[in-house]
């Protein structure tokens, strides 16, 4: 989402209140770093998440980056963090839908230039994009696909897929292994019982 209702030069006292913050389990960090995601970056992060609707602009606005908000999401220890992720996410395009269709029902002063001189400034609705954001709401198989719960859920069954094939390797080497050992016991128990022939005396 490109534009949102959020004032951002209100964000950081909206941010303070209490009111407005979505109740979680903050992720366990193994080191505590002042720039890290501390549990006061996280819970920033979720309630600018909740007005905007974007991964990408709550990160920046928590002064991290996209990719590590979704690395703190599939770390360890995350699964209030997800379930809170989902529900800021919902309520930022909520947000979001509800402004773009208060301007697409109210209309918008949209400004009309000649020559590149301003010559009038029109009131425009869109009727198209109303009818878009009104028929265009339903959770789908991709908004399923796309929730952070579920991208947690299959990251983890990706990880215990790995570790499953990674046991059955170990096992089957386990396995061979041991029958290399048996095979190798055959071989010194057949070399120990071999008849020792006496040296051939050559006829003179």
């Amino acid at each position: 989402m490109s534009t949102t209702p959020f004032d951002w030069a209100e964000f950081e006292e909206e941010a303070s209140d209490p009111a407005n913050h979505i109740a979680f389990d903050p992720v366990p960090r193994r080191r505590v770093r002042r720039n890290g995601w501390t549990p006061e970056r996280q819970q920033l992060f979720l309630f600018a998440l909740s007005r905007c609707g974007s991964v990408a602009r709550a990160a920046r606005a928590a002064g991290k980056s996209r990719r590590s908000a979704y690395d703190l999401l599939h770390s360890p220890g995350a699964d209030s963090f997800a379930h809170a992720w989902d529900q800021a996410i919902e309520e930022g395009i909520e947000r979001v839908r509800a402004d773009a269709l208060q301007r697409a029902l109210g209309g918008a002063f949209v400004p009309v230039f000649r020559r590149g001189r301003l010559v009038r400034v029109e009131h425009r609705r869109c009727d198209r994009l109303a009818i878009a954001l009104l028929s265009g709401h339903h959770r789908d198989v991709k908004w399923e696909r796309d929730t952070a719960v579920s991208r947690r859920k299959y990251r983890q069954q990706l990880a215990e897929e790995d570790e499953r094939r990674a046991e059955e390797k170990r096992r089957a080497e386990a396995i061979w292994a041991e029958h290399q050992a048996i095979l190798d016991r055959i071989e010194q128990d057949r070399a120990s019982c071999r008849p020792t022939l006496p040296p051939r005396v050559r006829q003179l």
